[in-house]
């Protein structure tokens, strides 16, 4: 059986001037249907690289990006935003909720472009904000809600479109630390109802709170395992150099 995400030996490489940069270096990785699974490295790591790609965002320079069995390295930019509309929701540091749209309108967005009817767009934002608690405030505007607020619309954006994969890109770097609580708990649940999640972070604390941890330094996987085994958090420190 093939895995929701698939990297067999992926490279990308960017030119900056005469300089070729490989910001991913042959990773091979297996996310199943079900994990949460925490990619975790330092800035120039390559996890912002392996985000993109996940998220159809980018394709690899060579080697293969399978999701849910379909080669993503061959797609059009087309093909691409059909997949990403189709199989990822996406949850982003910055929320990017549209200020002159009520919740219940902002979580709708993407449901129009995917073709949803009217009726059944108006149906699913409603259901899934009251999901993640905001069914009193359908109609208020981003601006009259606090950022943890604002945060759980963009998860219940993401989850409107009954996504296979849930990309979380440091979904609380612009938090505090109790409302980041409130998010990661929020995140766990969504796993525990059997949501696939990929939460992208720099941060050790939050990167634990997944099942299992994949943590990048220059571009390779220095771990892959259990979230909660000391070398999890420690890997990037054992030659005693500065993390990349």
């Amino acid at each position: 059986m093939s895995a929701l995400i698939e990297f067999r030996e992926v490279c990308k490489t960017y030119q900056m001037g005469d300089t070729t940069v490989r910001a991913a270096d042959h990773i091979s990785m297996r996310i199943e249907k079900g994990e949460f699974v925490a990619i975790v490295g330092q800035s120039g790591s390559g996890k912002s690289t392996c985000m993109n790609i996940i998220g159809c965002l980018d394709v690899p320079t060579s080697g293969t990006y399978l999701l849910d069995g379909r080669d993503v390295g061959k797609m059009n930019s087309n093909q691409l935003a059909a997949i990403r509309n189709e199989l990822l929701g996406f949850i982003f540091q910055q929320y990017n909720l549209l200020p002159k749209l009520d919740l219940l309108e902002n979580v709708e967005v993407p449901l129009m472009y995917a073709g949803v009817s009217k009726a059944e767009r108006r149906r699913r934002a409603k259901e899934v904000l009251e999901q993640v608690g905001l069914g009193s405030k359908l109609h208020h505007r981003p601006n009259q809600l606090s950022g943890g607020q604002q945060q759980r619309v963009s998860i219940a954006r993401a989850l409107a479109g009954r996504p296979a994969v849930i990309l979380a890109d440091e979904p609380t770097g612009a938090l505090d630390s109790h409302t980041s609580r409130e998010v990661l708990g929020m995140l766990q649940d969504l796993h525990q109802q059997g949501n696939t999640v990929v939460l992208i972070t720099h941060d050790n604390s939050i990167a634990v709170q997944a099942q299992r941890i994949i943590r990048l330094e220059d571009g390779q996987v220095v771990y892959d395992g259990d979230a909660h085994a000391p070398e999890a958090v420690v890997a990037s420190c054992l030659e005693g150099g500065v993390p990349s």
